[in-house]
């Protein structure tokens, strides 16, 4: 092989066997060296002594050269010692008869920085190396695209890694592919351990349905992204709750991924919690307030329940004279130990209310019967007389209770009809 194999090696050919280029006598001048010239690769012939036989114009250009003096060239007198010494092995190996191919960053005439892949292949006749064709490729920008590529791998490596909240990747069916540490040590796994799982395993299973229908969408393209609040089950059984956002990102190949970020809000929603508690409970009694009451009779409208339910009314006599002749704390004890008796008398399910002032109410949702509830309000009446030992003093009280029983599907008239038996209860 020879010359041919040179040019060949570009077209895709390397079958044509009987032309050396150690005969260079019979070198073909015309279109064949045009063509090689032509070629934006530098390429070269080497002879077994490291003698330069031909290079292409590219090739002489790249180090300034004409290519009349690159012919009977040393190739350590064209590299320099330094680059010779580099490519040395290379070199041995192709006049060994192995082909050799290795990235070299050049500067080129112009000091011009070059990312180049060079690759050398032996020119064997008769069983024996007699030299190298040597090709040397720019491949700058390739190697630019690869730094370019790396540099935005490693931010991003960088971005999940130490990021202060949970990032992940996962698969478009919700198997983990990458996970960081915040993650992990918010869920409690190790990166491996996790990577071993799918979302639905770390899902408290009243979130699932509303995951499932979230990864529906993402795959099927109906949502771009989601943001929700949904919890997690850590890996030693605690529930926390996160703030999930999530986006797919589409691939020409099929390989969509979904990014997700996973915060923690476990404390924010145990402080909603507790500010919602305050909001539902009264201060005084530790009860539910007016304002839980009214939620639980609107939800049982809403449901269209057909259960009636029941509703005491309670009414603390003649409280102000109390509050004038103990005092106000005593009072406002002597009403906590009330709504105490009034839970303690009721079953689990049913609410104690107070509703303001020296009113309470209780929510019967465990009555069976007009009669039942009747009952329930006298025995309430007498279980509430006092006296009420307060500070080691007796405090006489006595309460008028009313009652109602129907249908939650008017709340008011429940509570209208319970108030007006109390006060005719009052009365008598």
């Amino acid at each position: 092989m020879g010359l041919f194999s040179v040019a060949l090696s570009v077209v895709g050919s390397t079958n044509i066997q009987g032309w050396s280029m150690a005969d260079q006598r019979t070198y073909p001048v015309g279109q064949l060296a045009r063509a090689i010239d032509q070629l934006p690769s530098m390429i070269g012939y080497w002879d077994s002594s490291e003698r330069n036989v031909f290079a292409n114009k590219v090739y002489a250009d790249y180090f300034g050269i004409e290519p009349a003096r690159l012919v009977g060239m040393h190739i350590s007198e064209l590299l320099g010692e330094g680059l010779y010494e580099l490519n040395k092995p290379y070199i041995s190996g192709a006049l060994a008869g192995e082909q050799q191919q290795f990235d070299r960053t050049l500067i080129d005439v112009n000091g011009v920085v070059r990312v180049t892949q060079a690759t050398y292949v032996p020119d064997v006749v008769d069983g024996g190396v007699v030299g190298f064709t040597a090709m040397v490729v720019d491949v700058s920008a390739r190697a630019e695209a690869e730094r370019e590529r790396d540099r935005a791998v490693r931010l991003f490596q960088i971005a999940m890694e130490y990021a202060p909240i949970g990032k992940a990747l996962l698969t478009i069916d919700g198997r983990w592919l990458q996970v960081n540490k915040a993650l992990c040590d918010l869920l409690g796994y190790t990166s491996e351990e996790l990577l071993q799982k799918t979302f639905r395993d770390l899902t408290h299973p009243d979130d699932i349905a509303m995951a499932d229908e979230h990864l529906a969408g993402l795959a099927d393209g109906t949502l771009a992204s989601v943001a929700s609040e949904k919890r997690y089950i850590r890996k030693d059984g605690a529930t926390i709750w996160v703030q999930r956002n999530a986006t797919v990102v589409r691939d020409n190949d099929g390989d969509d991924i979904i990014i997700a970020q996973i915060q923690d809000i476990t404390a924010r929603k145990g402080a909603e919690a507790a500010l919602e508690r305050q909001l539902l409970i009264d201060d005084l009694t530790g009860l539910a307030n007016r304002r839980r009451l009214m939620a639980e009779l609107q939800a049982l409208k809403e449901a269209a329940d057909e259960n009636p339910v029941g509703i005491l009314f309670v009414d603390v006599d003649s409280f102000k004279s109390v509050n004038d002749r103990y005092g106000h704390a005593v009072g406002d004890r002597l009403l906590a130990a009330i709504g105490a008796r009034i839970r303690a008398n009721l079953r689990a399910g049913d609410i104690a209310c107070r509703t303001g002032g020296d009113e309470f109410v209780a929510l019967l949702r465990s009555s069976r019967s007009a009669d039942g509830v009747e009952r329930l309000a006298a025995r309430v009446r007498l279980l509430l007389a006092g006296p009420y030992l307060i500070d080691g003093v007796p405090v006489p009280a006595s309460v008028s209770v009313g009652w109602s029983w129907d249908k939650p599907v008017s709340p008011e008239k429940l509570l209208h009809i319970a108030d007006e038996r109390m006060y005719s209860s009052k009365r008598r």
